[in-house]
């Protein structure tokens, strides 16, 4: 009988063990397509119950010295940043030096609305303090600065009431954290979580930061073209995205969580628990095959972060990437990997861009359901709007595989020999759009509808992908570009005269303007012409 009960669990590591080796050979296969396509140039780090299962690098850290991404590779986490912050107030909190129900009076007495506002609030993104990245006027980034603007800016909603992601909220926690420390944010965090869990590769002010690790940013990381990013000034994002890390630092993060080094089960429990629209205090809380997700990510000028935990299973997946790409398809087909779910690493065949091309336009279900396929940096991708973005993998002639619908999506062309309609499966029914044909316009307080619209149409001039409106009169204010009256597909800027998708309000002055949408290079650009 000995003898059996030791063959079982021998069998029984046996097949732990290849469970482990098969599933990190498949990780390693997945990010390598997307490497492959151009849709992952980064670090990822993936374990389960205490093994790594993938720490690994793909792509280029830096284009101009052929340095390649490897674990060690430097990248700014933006708002996984959010995650310290919550951390270091709840564990002032458990040090009873802070009270989730203390109001911002406390720390702000003559700030509006102060004594409606709790330290909960802030946490969980329901204070509805006004977000300054929608648009502001700070002279600088000083705590001075940005208190006074945010004074001039009323409430959202009543706190509590409601929820709405707010950045500057993170903001204030960092002040409080201060202020409540008497040390400046970022020795606190480095107080409080770096030095007692050995992230040595962690920190502040990445543009300061001299390491051969460290990663360029790239707004633009296309086959044929790569543009660096901006980098912020600090204190900038400051508490709500001012970190830097590696992969391997946040797998030491993650066990310190785990192991409640850092905090006390009690207070970890709280933090993993949804507030309100799956937000936890700094966590954002979903349910995934049946299993709770508990993580965050992060997006900012050249880069894109995503870290992910499962509790339950002792899953950590870390993946990092110096370019604009989403990460959310790669963690999606991670945890079907690591689940042993069905997934697909399609067959691609390659095409040019002007055949990729025709296939961009919008395809219409019916007036509240349009497809928008765009070319972003040489890859097709469908959207519907309040849907993610789904990568088309072009498989045959006029067949992509979708991997978000794990499915095919087929265009169909006219007499003419003109794409005009695409189809799609929705359970079992097959989904027909026919491709329609709509303009860009803009939207903004600096037009006479304002925000709420409609859009001030665009006309398509003779070359095809630049729009023009001439002597449109604008007021104080900004707009930004957006396609189809549907903030699907919107258009700002960066810190220069490109736009990007979901980028920047474009600020305005008053005065009549001629102005001019440029679609046809991988750079889109604009041109606001005033008259005199």
């Amino acid at each position: 009988m000995k003898k059996i009960i030791i063959l079982v669990i021998v069998l029984a590591l046996t097949s732990a063990a290849y469970s482990q080796n098969n599933h990190a050979t498949k990780l390693d296969e997945l990010f390598t397509f997307y490497q492959k396509q151009n849709l992952f140039n980064g670090s990822v780090l993936i374990a389960q119950k205490g093994q790594i299962l993938l720490d690994k690098g793909y792509g280029l850290q830096n284009v101009a010295l052929n340095k390649t991404n490897d674990p060690k590779s430097i990248f700014q986490i933006y708002s996984i940043t959010k995650t310290f912050t919550a951390t270091v107030i709840l564990q002032l909190v458990e040090a009873k030096k802070l009270s989730l129900t203390d109001k911002l009076s406390k720390f702000y007495p003559s700030f509006p609305n102060a004594d409606s506002i709790t330290v909960e609030h802030l946490l969980t993104h329901t204070s509805g303090i006004y977000d300054y990245t929608s648009g502001n006027t700070m002279p600088d980034q000083s705590e001075k600065s940005f208190i006074e603007f945010h004074a001039t800016k009323p409430l959202d909603f009543s706190p509590g009431t409601d929820w709405s992601y707010s950045n500057s909220g993170y903001y204030f926690l960092g002040y409080i954290i201060q202020k409540v420390t008497g040390w400046s944010y970022e020795k606190a965090v480095a107080h409080y979580i770096f030095a007692p869990l050995k992230m040595k590769n962690s920190g502040f002010a990445f543009k300061n930061l001299k390491s051969k690790n460290k990663a360029i940013g790239y707004e633009v990381f296309s086959e044929k073209n790569k543009k660096a990013s901006i980098i912020y000034d600090p204190p900038g994002p400051f508490a709500a995205g001012g970190i830097y890390s590696t992969v391997e630092d946040m797998y030491k993060y993650y066990n310190g969580l785990k192991t409640y080094k850092i905090l006390s089960k009690d207070l970890l429990d709280k933090a993993y628990t949804p507030y309100k629209n799956n937000y936890g205090y700094g966590w954002v809380v979903l349910t995934m095959f049946d299993k709770k997700t508990v993580g965050h990510s992060g997006a900012g000028a050249g880069f894109r972060s995503n870290f992910v935990q499962v509790p339950e299973d002792d899953i950590c997946i870390v993946a990092f990437t110096n370019t604009e790409r989403d990460l959310n398809i790669a963690m999606s087909a991670v945890l079907k990997i690591l689940y042993d779910k069905p997934y697909k690493i399609p067959v691609v065949i390659p095409a040019d861009k002007a055949t990729l091309q025709q296939y961009v336009g919008a395809y219409e279900v019916n007036s509240n359901f349009v497809v928008y396929v765009t070319l972003e940096n040489s890859t097709l991708v469908a959207q519907a709007a309040n849907q993610p973005k789904s990568v088309l993998y072009l498989e045959q002639e006029n067949l992509f595989y979708a991997e978000e619908l794990s499915g095919y999506v087929r265009f169909e062309k006219n007499e003419s020999q003109q794409i005009d309609a695409l189809v799609f499966n929705k359970g079992d029914e097959a989904v027909k759009a026919k491709k329609i044909y709509p303009s860009w316009g803009i939207i903004g307080s600096a037009t006479e509808m304002g925000w709420d619209g409609p859009d001030t149409k665009l006309v398509e001039s003779d070359t095809k992908g630049i729009w023009t409106l001439k002597n449109i009169p604008l007021k104080d204010g900004e707009l930004k570009f957006r396609f189809n009256n549907d903030w699907t597909i919107n258009l700002g800027k960066d810190l220069g005269d490109q736009l990007i998708l979901d980028g920047n309000n474009i600020p305005i002055t008053s005065g009549i303007y001629d102005i001019i949408l440029d679609l046809t290079g991988d750079l889109w650009r604009f041109q606001m012409v005033k008259g005199k």
